[in-house]
């Protein structure tokens, strides 16, 4: 495996040109669509774009990454970025996201996680400063290759915490890979075989996360649809800013806490330039359809189904939640905590609850 140093270098001559698309946008029009119901509010988007062009700092927040030490490896052909952060602890935790995220979001946890692990926190295969160079490479084939990653790092047992497809390819980690992972940490747990979850273990007290959940698969999903059959077609948003922000920006909107306002729009400008200068919206897309296309072939029959010790930090506007009866008889579950606050992304809607909790729970495995 070729592991070689890496620094985020973005060009001027790049950053000129997204404030001249940036300019040059043409909004649609917008009726009636103050509360999002039909999509992106134009109002909303206009202004983000603005600040986008006029006052958003692409090289301060380009310089507080490179405080910390990048890396690129190549696995098997495939290019993955991470960002390694080594205080010479004894257990290292791998850090996973999924889409939209980038290996940003993590920002305000690394500094509290990093007094007690050694931490890996990579973008997925087609995200960001990993660019897609192989097919087939969804969530399972993805797995294979953090554990490698892992391996050559010198990491003989970690622990892993993912949200989103992080979630997914963590839990296959700690299915495939039960003697190397000490601990399993998600905040959106969820079936690898996508099984549906028979809806009379909800409890009627989790009777309104069961129905957020039910509206998101009902109304909230067309764009895993496009993801997952047409996601070539989502890359051409990428030819401009604009286009490109609005399939993200809902996302980001709906998904988080606080009537939206949980995501800090700063972050947000961040997140939409990491997929821009990447030129990763269709890759990133196509990691969907990989997934869905090349699905899990595991033991679904045999309870629990993960065999490493698990802990859950469940947030209430998490779109995609499940009962704590199924997640105890999937999971070896050590600890579900209920979240006061925070939506799709902890880590930036809610980072010193999530920082505590997945500190919390790797101290708890002596």
């Amino acid at each position: 495996m070729d592991i070689q140093p890496f620094s985020i270098q973005i060009l001027d001559e790049q950053i000129a040109d997204l404030k001249g698309r940036l300019a040059n946008t043409r909004l649609p029009g917008d009726l009636a669509n103050e509360t999002w119901h039909y999509g992106t509010n134009q109002e909303y988007l206009q202004q983000l774009l603005i600040d986008w062009r006029e006052h958003y700092d692409w090289r301060k927040h380009e310089a507080a990454m490179n405080r910390y030490e990048h890396y690129r490896a190549s696995i098997e052909g495939q290019p993955l970025h991470f960002l390694h952060v080594k205080q010479g602890h004894k257990r290292a935790l791998l850090l996973l996201g999924g889409w939209p995220w980038t290996f940003w979001d993590f920002e305000e946890v690394i500094p509290t996680l990093s007094e007690n692990f050694d931490l890996v926190v990579p973008s997925l295969p087609g995200h960001g400063f990993s660019p897609l160079k192989r097919p087939k490479l969804g969530f399972l084939a993805t797995a294979d290759l953090f554990h490698q990653l892992m391996s050559e790092l010198g990491y003989e047992g970690y622990g892993v915490y993912g949200a989103d497809w992080g979630s997914l390819i963590a839990e296959q980690m700690a299915y495939k890979y039960a003697e190397d992972i000490i601990g399993l940490h998600t905040s959106m747990p969820f079936p690898l075989d996508f099984a549906p979850i028979p809806q009379e273990l909800w409890t009627p007290e989790e009777g309104e996360y069961a129905q957020r959940t039910a509206l998101w698969w009902q109304y909230g999903t067309a764009y895993f649809q496009m993801h997952s059959s047409k996601p070539q077609t989502v890359a051409y948003l990428g030819d401009s800013p604009a286009a490109m922000a609005a399939w993200i920006v809902e996302k980001l909107h709906d998904w988080s806490d606080e009537d939206g306002n949980a995501y800090p729009r700063e972050k947000m400008l961040t997140t939409l330039s990491l997929y821009w200068f990447t030129n990763t919206l269709g890759s990133s897309a196509r990691f969907y359809a990989e997934s869905m296309q090349n699905p899990w072939q595991g033991k679904n029959d045999v309870r629990p189904v993960i065999n490493v010790p698990t802990g859950i930090a469940a947030f209430p506007k998490e779109v995609a939640q499940v009962p704590r009866r199924w997640a105890e008889q999937y999971f070896n579950l050590k600890r579900y905590v209920r979240m006061e606050r925070g939506g799709h992304f902890p880590a930036v809607e809610n980072p010193a609850g999530l920082a505590s909790e997945i500190r919390t729970f790797f101290q708890s495995l002596g």
